[in-house]
C-alpha cells in the first residue's frame, strides 16, 4: 500500500442520522455553501456592503445518516488509500449509537481523529476512558455548537493528524534507510580480511584506532582505480566506486578517512561530489583530492570552489600521492590532539569547520539531555543523531577524535565534578543523578578522570569558596 497524499485537501467524516445538522456542517465547512435565508437575514442586519469572508481551508466533507454507514465509508476510504482525518460523530443514533460507532471506526482506521457531537450526558468522561483507555484522538463538542468551535476543532485535528502521519512517514524512511546501508555494509566487508587489514574491536564495538585508514576511491578510469589500489592498498582499506552519485551514497555510507575521486565521473562530476562531501554534516570533515587530466584548463580552479584538500594531474605520480595523502591524514590527526576531546569545550572548539562544530553540538546536546538514563548508550545515541552506529563512530573518531562511549562518560563526569563542587548531594545521589548505576564503577572511573576520589573531590564551602579535598573518599 501506498502512502496517503498528505498535502491533499484534509478529508471529514460527518456521522449524524439528522439530514440538517449534514447541511450545518457544510456551511460552517465548506467554502462555497450558502444559505439563502441566512443571507438575507444578513443583508437585512448589516446592510447590503459584503462582510468579511471567513478563510475556511479547502475540506473534503462526507456524510454518513448512520453508524453503520459510517464505518464502512472509513473502510471504503482507507482501501482508495484516501482516509479520513477527522470525523464528527453524533453520540444518539438508531442501530449502533455513536460509542459503538467511534469504537468500530477506530477497529478500521485506529487513526481517525473523533468529536463526539451530544447534547446529552448518554456517556460521561470517565466510562469513555474506562472503554478506551485515555486518548487523544477524542474531544466533545457540544450541541447546539458554535460554527468558530467547529472551525477550530477541523482546522487543529486535521493538522494533528497531518503531523502525526508525517512524522510516521519519517520513521519508517529511516528505518528503511537504516536497513539498506547496514545490507551494503555487510555486503562489502570480505569474507576473510588480511592480516594487515585485520579490525580490532573497541571497548564498544566498534573499530579502534589500529584499524587501517578507510579510504573511498571514485574513478571511471580503470586505469587511475588499479595504480591506486596498487599503490596504496597495502597501507589502507580501499572501497571503491565507478560513478559519482555511487561515490556519494558510499560517502554517507561508510564515512571514510578520504575520498580521491577523479574530476570526470558520469552521473555526479567529481566537483559536485566534493560540495556535497564537504557541505554535508556528516561527511565535512573528510579530506577530499581530486584528480584532473594534465593540461585540462580550469581544473585546479573548479577544484578550488569545490573546497578540495588538492587537485593532482593524470598521470598520477604514487610519490605525490602518497604524500598528499600522508599529510592530509596527518594533519587531521594533529587537528584532533590540538582540539582535545574535553566535553566542558564547546564544539567550536572541539571541531575544525562548522558542520562539524554543529554536528558536536548536536551530539553533546542529545547526552546532556539524557545523562541520568543509566540505559542511554551509544544506540540510542546513534538513533537520537539519525545516523548508525558505525557512522557515529566514525564522525567522532574523526572529529573530535573520540569515541561515542567516551563522550558520554566524559559528559556524565564533567557533570558529576560540577554537582560535588556546586550542590550539597552526596556522591550517591550523584552517582545516580549523572546515569551511573554502580557506585563503585564510578569511583573508579571518577579518579581515572580527575585522580582524586570523588569524596575527596574539592567542594565549595558556605562563603562559596572551594573548599580543601576530603581527608577519606567516602562521602
Amino acid at each position: 500500500m501506498t502512502a496517503p497524499d498528505i498535502n491533499s485537501s484534509p478529508r471529514i467524516l460527518i456521522v449524524d442520522d439528522n439530514p440538517s445538522i449534514h447541511r450545518d456542517f457544510d456551511l460552517v465547512l465548506l467554502e462555497s455553501s450558502e444559505n439563502a435565508e441566512l443571507e438575507a437575514d444578513e443583508r437585512r442586519l448589516y446592510g447590503r456592503a459584503a462582510k468579511p469572508a471567513l478563510l475556511k481551508p479547502p475540506y473534503t466533507v462526507d456524510h454518513a445518516l448512520s453508524g453503520l454507514e459510517g464505518v464502512e465509508k472509513v473502510a471504503q476510504a482507507l482501501a482508495a488509500e484516501r482516509p479520513y482525518q477527522l470525523a464528527f460523530v453524533d453520540i444518539r443514533m438508531p442501530g449502533i449509537d455513536g460509542v459503538e460507532t467511534i469504537q468500530r471506526i477506530w477497529e478500521k482506521d485506529p487513526r481517525v481523529q473523533v468529536v463526539i457531537c451530544t447534547a446529552f450526558a448518554d456517556y460521561s468522561w470517565e466510562d469513555l476512558v474506562r472503554r478506551w483507555g485515555q486518548t487523544d484522538k477524542l474531544l466533545v463538542l457540544k450541541k447546539p455548537f458554535d460554527s468558530i468551535e467547529v472551525i477550530l476543532l477541523a482546522s487543529t485535528l486535521t493538522e494533528k493528524w497531518s503531523l502525526a502521519r508525517q512524522a510516521t512517514l519519517k520513521q519508517e524512511e529511516m528505518e528503511r534507510l537504516v536497513a539498506r546501508r547496514t545490507q551494503r555494509l555487510l555486503e562489502l566487508q570480505p569474507r576473510e580480511a588480511p592480516a594487515e587489514a585485520a579490525v580490532v574491536q573497541g571497548t564498544d564495538g566498534t573499530a579502534d584506532s589500529r584499524e587501517l585508514p578507510l579510504m573511498l576511491l571514485v574513478a571511471s578510469d580503470p586505469a587511475v582505480s588499479a595504480q591506486v589500489t596498487q599503490g596504496l592498498g597495502n597501507l589502507y582499506q580501499i572501497m571503491k566506486a565507478q560513478d559519482g552519485e555511487e561515490g556519494w551514497r558510499q560517502a554517507q555510507e561508510l564515512v571514510p578517512d578520504l575520498v580521491i575521486a577523479e574530476l570526470a565521473l558520469p552521473r555526479l562530476d567529481g566537483a559536485a561530489l566534493c560540495r556535497a562531501v564537504k557541505g554535508t554534516e556528516m561527511t565535512s570533515h573528510i579530506p577530499v583530492i581530486l584528480v584532473a587530466p594534465q593540461g585540462r584548463e580550469g581544473s585546479q580552479a573548479r577544484a578550488l570552489e569545490a573546497r578540495a584538500d588538492h587537485c593532482l594531474p593524470q598521470p598520477l605520480s604514487l610519490t605525490v600521492l602518497k604524500a598528499r595523502v600522508d599529510d592530509l591524514l596527518r594533519s587531521g590527526s594533529k587537528a584532533k590532539d590540538e582540539a582535545g576531546t574535553d566535553a566542558s569545550l564547546p564544539a567550536s572548539r572541539l571541531a575544525v569547520t562548522q558542520a562539524d562544530a554543529q554536528f558536536l553540538k548536536r551530539a553533546m546536546a542529545a547526552v546532556d539531555r539524557h545523562l541520568s538514563d543509566f540505559e542511554f548508550d551509544v544506540e540510542v545515541l546513534a538513533k537520537r543523531m539519525a545516523v548508525s552506529r558505525r557512522q557515529l563512530f566514525r564522525k567522532l573518531k574523526a572529529v573530535p577524535g573520540t569515541t561515542p562511549n567516551a563522550l558520554i562518560r566524559s559528559m556524565r563526569l564533567k557533570r558529576a565534578a560540577h554537582l560535588l563542587q556546586e550542590s550539597e548531594m552526596t556522591v550517591t545521589e550523584i552517582t545516580y543523578a549523572v546515569g551511573f548505576s554502580d557506585l563503585k564503577h564510578f569511583r573508579t572511573v571518577f579518579k581515572e578522570q580527575f585522580g582524586v576520589l570523588p569524596g575527596d573531590y574539592p567542594r565549595k564551602g558556605a562563603d562559596g569558596v572551594s573548599g580543601q579535598p576530603t581527608e577519606h573518599g567516602n562521602p
